[in-house]
């Protein structure tokens, strides 16, 4: 008995054309799905397109992209890889991030074998956020606040040493008083910054209850909710207030029961921080459209497609400054220069589609401009 025959299918044939056309496309994705969205973009001569955005796993964690990984796609056609010149710049150039570290060094923890762990701990987390942050580092105690590190730029190395020399002066804090006084200088240092773009982080870390009496907790919670920063709160040990504590943390607030054990909300909060500030990509490249003087309107849109990762976002942007000379990707961007010509270019537009619209409703012809009327006999005496 001879083997039966097998036929192929006739809708075959088609459904395999139909999956390749799509993967052809890009509709075929693979990887883990990324979350990509537009922050701003600055768009500007003589042919740049800058985009900040914030790229997000699902599980949280940073993910590292190379220029390579972004595909350009503008008014429905992908511009070719091995010709469209693409960079990835330092993200400062977008956004001015700060983070502040505060401990309370007036507690019984100075006095106990874990000191070393504490310093230790806040240097691990100085190293780890503040090679892409403006690091401050500050410490407290009854005499208030004594900054080691600050905001606006200084040597770290310097101020762990200098942290890690220091000796309580007076045990009477004023702890609700150093948490608004820590956030006051962390909202300042950014109303400071010349970029269009701002993220501030404040760590507190303490082991004791307040004692001075100064503010309270309330008057600590008020003036966080008021900031725009994340606000992180380390407590140690069995001498802290942790209720009063617990909301301060609106970010998060995390506990440390024993001395022995405080390094793991260090880890924890560096973990969360340094995934957040990975987020950050400043993506530039330069768009082969021609400049016009009006109008210029195209739709773009930037796709990740690895083995490893996918996701898109789609943004638009004016051709009306571009000019034929030579580009470079890795100009730096004017975000506010930029913003400023997009509105003026939104403006122009919208003012071209008000008067096609009028055109249109005056069916499809702009009304002529009507003669004057024969002047009268009475009209040439008057004159």
């Amino acid at each position: 008995m001879s083997p039966t025959a097998v036929r192929p299918s006739r809708t075959l044939f088609p459904i395999a054309f139909a999956a390749l056309s799509a993967c052809s496309l890009g509709a075929c994705a693979t990887g883990q799905p990324l979350e990509i969205k537009k922050v701003d973009a600055a768009v500007q001569a003589p042919a740049n397109v800058a985009l900040y955005l914030k790229i997000t796993r699902e599980d949280g964690q940073p993910v590292t992209l190379q220029p390579g990984d972004f595909k350009v796609f503008e008014d429905g056609k992908q511009l070719p890889p091995k010709k469209v010149r693409r960079a990835l710049l330092p993200v400062k150039y977008a956004v001015d991030r700060y983070v502040l570290v505060v401990v309370d060094l007036s507690g019984p923890l100075v006095d106990s074998e874990y000191l070393s762990t504490l310093q230790d701990a806040v240097a691990d987390l100085a190293e780890r956020v503040g090679k892409d942050a403006r690091m401050g580092l500050s410490a407290f105690d009854g005499d208030g606040i004594v900054q080691f590190i600050g905001l606006e730029g200084g040597d770290p190395r310097a101020g762990l040493v200098a942290m890690r020399k220091f000796r309580p002066r007076s045990r009477n804090i004023d702890l609700w008083g150093a948490f608004i006084t820590s956030l006051d200088a962390l909202d300042a240092a950014t109303g400071k910054s010349a970029v269009p773009h701002q993220k501030a982080t404040m760590i507190l870390v303490t082991d004791r209850k307040d004692k001075a009496g100064r503010h309270s907790a309330e008057d600590a919670l008020a003036r966080v909710q008021k900031s725009k920063a994340d606000v992180y709160v380390i407590g140690i040990g069995d001498g802290i207030d942790r209720e009063a504590l617990e909301p301060l943390g609106k970010t998060a607030a995390l506990f440390a029961a024993e001395a022995r054990e405080l390094g793991k909300p260090f880890v924890e909060i560096a973990d969360r921080v340094e995934a957040q500030l990975g987020e950050d990509y400043l993506f530039s490249y330069c768009s082969p459209q021609k400049g016009k003087k009006k109008g210029g309107k195209h739709s773009a849109e930037l796709r990740i497609e690895t083995k490893r990762w996918h996701g898109a976002v789609d943004y638009e942007f004016s051709t009306r400054d571009f000019t034929a000379e030579a580009c470079d990707p890795e100009a730096k961007p004017d975000f506010k220069t930029a913003s400023v010509q997009e509105s003026a270019a939104a403006s122009e537009d919208d003012g071209d589609d008000k008067s096609a619209k009028g055109q249109k409703a005056k069916g499809g012809k702009a009304p002529k401009k009507q003669a004057p009327p024969p002047k009268t006999a009475e009209d040439e005496e008057e004159s």
